[in-house]
């Protein structure tokens, strides 16, 4: 439970909100709290950006938009002390974010110009997973076996479907 509060208090229905008015011409295939914070969110969308929103204090607000990828966002997470953003997209880049300020602190491309389908944190040591369609990236020939390989950088390791 979050604080002190009892289960029926954590899942209380409190009211609907609407923050996601600056996607309506694609579709947000997530959206996800950060931890520990029920009033801070974020979510991804097909046209290429993520929208980090607070929905108190005060009227629920988008805080910022965070634009950079040439293709449509498929998938986010957020760091356990929700400090970084990292977004996996359909051009082929994963993006580290300063939610704070909306900074790009890294991109990484992948090696094979794969789409990144998604990414994750992993919660015992903030490690990065991602998982690309390196299949299908152009030249890729189909007789060759898929296999873990590394992306160029500390953070992150790509695995191919």
């Amino acid at each position: 439970m979050a604080g002190d509060t009892t289960l029926s208090e954590n899942y209380a229905f409190a009211g609907v909100y609407h923050v996601f008015d600056q996607h309506t011409d694609s579709a947000v295939p997530k959206v996800q709290f950060a931890h520990d914070d029920r009033h801070l969110l974020a979510c991804c969308s097909l046209d290429g950006t993520i929208s980090v929103c607070r929905l108190a204090p005060g009227p629920p607000a988008v805080l910022r938009v965070l634009r950079g990828h040439g293709g449509g966002v498929a998938d986010f997470a957020w760091s356990l002390s929700n400090d970084v953003l990292v977004s996996a997209s359909l051009d082929g880049t994963l993006r580290l974010w300063a939610p704070a300020d909306g900074r790009c602190i890294r991109r990484v491309p992948d090696p094979d110009g794969a789409a990144l389908l998604c990414c994750a944190f992993q919660p015992l040591n903030n490690n990065l997973t991602v998982v690309s369609d390196a299949a299908a990236a152009p030249g890729t020939p189909p007789h060759l076996p898929r296999s873990p390989r590394c992306v160029p950088g500390p953070l992150c390791f790509s695995w191919p479907l």
